[in-house]
């Protein structure tokens, strides 16, 4: 059998190239060489803009993710099948555009751009171009950036499949068709039926991958579509005041799915939490019942760290007025972000303020064999400064549990998961021994905090909570109890007997009321004027635009869970009353 000579069969296409002599088809290993060549400097070009970028400026924070990698090589190969300039220009043209508008607003703003983002900047048009404008000077790079490879794309489709005679029909002209389409397809599908916080931009993703994410949500769920206008919020800002602090080391964890009443430290009959139960009886873990800010991870992780309490104020989001991480920055504390879920959590949660952000991506084969444990594993690396600010978001109950604790080194099937089970049974006991892992791994981060030097820190919450079947229902997007409500628990060591009063005196604690808490131990004292004494609020399943939110009371005989109001409504009849009470 002739051996193929990879090295010769190039020589023969680059000779023939530049003498035109390429009219017919090639051989076919040497068309599998040119398309596999191809396909990896499509896939290098539709990655470039990032890079050439962050030359220019650090926002741009994208790293390589892997799967990603491989739909854009899919992706490439497809085009380069089909060999037709008529499909693969106007497609590269609209990418070329998309990352026109990202890349902007990357640079502009310091973070990547999101669906609603979007629709901002459609509605403010002439505002958008008179900033762009006068700032046009800061942010010449994004022109360099994005046309430089996307124009040597266009130009290699153009020149290279007649003149290499990569041209073909049949079945290979289908495929390529097929892997086309496949990609352009894939999120605007599921656009129809998932909700904007699955389509959120993350800081540490593929510029190209968040500006399809971005436009596909919004072509699907909000172009074209006249949303009922939002009345402007009512409330006075909160009042910023420095204080004296000694905190040189403040954790905050959240986990996700994290339902209260699953955990014996809470009471429930089956010992799900070993670790913490112990420590609660030791006196060592202040342990209060909590209410969660919102009930998807996307809106917690943004409304608690910007301490958002009333719904309809989306600036806070945008310009991180009271940010945790901004404030922690201010106060000299280094900054962390650890996360065993996607970079796209960060999104609005200020992440041009962190000093070293991890997530899943950056080590996707450790996190895939140690899951959560793997935080662990990544805390142990750091080299702490003497103040130090970190959040840690890990992944816990989320489905599937299982998943979550499969591959521990010590069994965590304590209830029996058996496939012939009822199905709230079988999920039910998966749920608990995720929670059992849960237990394990914060077992290991208390150790190493305890570790560490000087007056700390540490609270644990969840980012709401799971529903498992009540009802009907499951998951974690509806306004319910069940949901809504989250453990609070606090672990200090050399704490401040006031800062430890305060978190005792409290019955309910709200992810805001943690969040403040949380300031005065980073060095400032916040003070919102418009909060009420038991009145909280959970911000819905979406981060933007109309929505549905709760609002809920403490009362002697407990919470009240007033039904799901739509945020517009809400802010109408709360400008009503104001006014009324204004005359």
């Amino acid at each position: 059998m002739k051996r193929f000579n990879i090295e010769q069969a190039m020589r023969t296409f680059w000779a023939r190239a530049q003498s035109g002599a390429i009219h017919g088809a090639p051989s076919r290993s040497l068309r599998l060489a040119l398309l596999f060549a191809l396909s990896c400097l499509s896939t290098s070009l539709l990655l470039a803009d990032d890079f050439i970028q962050q030359w220019f400026i650090a926002a741009n924070q994208a790293e390589l993710e892997l799967r990603y990698v491989l739909v854009l090589w899919a992706f490439s190969l497809g085009l380069w099948l089909v060999g037709r300039a008529w499909l693969s220009t106007p497609v590269l043209l609209l990418f070329a555009l998309m990352q026109l508008v990202q890349l902007s607003h990357v640079s502009y703003f310091g973070e990547p751009l999101d669906a609603a983002d979007i629709s901002n900047m459609l509605d403010g048009w002439a505002d958008v171009q008179e900033a762009g404008l006068s700032a046009a000077a800061d942010h010449w790079h994004v022109l360099p950036a994005v046309l430089l490879p996307y124009l040597a794309l266009v130009a290699l489709h153009l020149w290279l499949p007649g003149r290499l005679g990569l041209r073909a029909g049949g079945w290979q002209l289908a495929i390529g068709l097929l892997l086309v389409v496949a990609v352009l397809a894939a999120k605007p599908y599921r656009a129809t039926y998932r909700g904007m916080d699955s389509f959120m931009s993350g800081p540490t993703r593929s510029a190209l991958h968040n500006s399809l994410n971005a436009f596909s949500y919004f072509a699907v769920r909000l172009a074209f579509r006249e949303p009922p206008p939002l009345q402007v919020s009512p409330f006075q800002p909160y009042t910023l005041t420095p204080v004296p602090s000694g905190a040189r080391h403040v954790w905050l964890v959240l986990a996700d799915s994290l339902r209260s009443e699953r955990l014996s430290v809470f009471g429930y009959e089956r010992d799900t939490t070993p670790n913490l139960r112990r420590l609660r009886e030791e006196g060592e873990l202040i342990v209060k019942p909590g209410i969660a800010a919102g009930v998807s991870t996307a809106v917690t992780v943004a409304n608690l760290l910007n301490l958002v309490r009333e719904p309809g104020q989306p600036e806070l989001l945008r310009d991180h007025s009271y940010n945790l991480y901004r404030m922690a920055r201010d106060s000299g504390f280094q900054t962390f972000w650890m996360s065993a879920q996607e970079s796209k959590l960060l999104n609005h949660a200020g992440s041009r303020f962190i000093d070293i952000s991890i997530s899943r991506e950056d080590h996707p084969l450790l996190f895939l064999r140690r899951h959560d444990h793997a935080v662990v594993d990544l805390l142990k690396r750091q080299a702490w400064r003497e103040r130090n600010f970190v959040v840690i978001n890990l992944r816990t109950a989320h489905l599937p549990y299982e998943e979550n604790y499969d591959q521990h080194r010590e069994p965590m099937e304590r209830w029996p998961v058996d496939s012939r089970m009822p199905r709230e049974q079988r999920f039910g006991n998966a749920y608990d021994n995720s929670i059992l892992y849960l237990d394990d791994v914060l077992a290991e981060i208390i150790r190493d905090f305890d570790r560490l030097q000087g007056e700390r820190y540490l609270l644990i919450s969840g980012d709401h909570g799971q529903l498992l079947g009540e009802g009907g229902r499951w998951g974690h997007n509806d306004l319910l109890p069940e949901v809504v409500q989250v453990p609070i628990m606090v672990y200090a060591k050399e704490a401040s007997s006031q800062a430890m009063r305060a978190i005792r005196a409290e019955h309910w604690v709200s992810h805001h009321e943690a969040g403040v808490w949380l300031a005065e131990r980073l060095g400032v004292r916040v003070h919102n004027p418009n909060a009420l004494p038991g009145e909280h609020f959970n911000h819905g399943n979406q981060l933007f635009g109309e929505k549905y939110i709760q609002r809920i009371r403490e009362t002697p005989e407990g919470l009240v869970h007033e039904r799901p109001e739509l945020l517009s409504q809400w802010l109408e009849r709360h400008n009503n009353l104001r006014s009324a009470g204004d005359r």
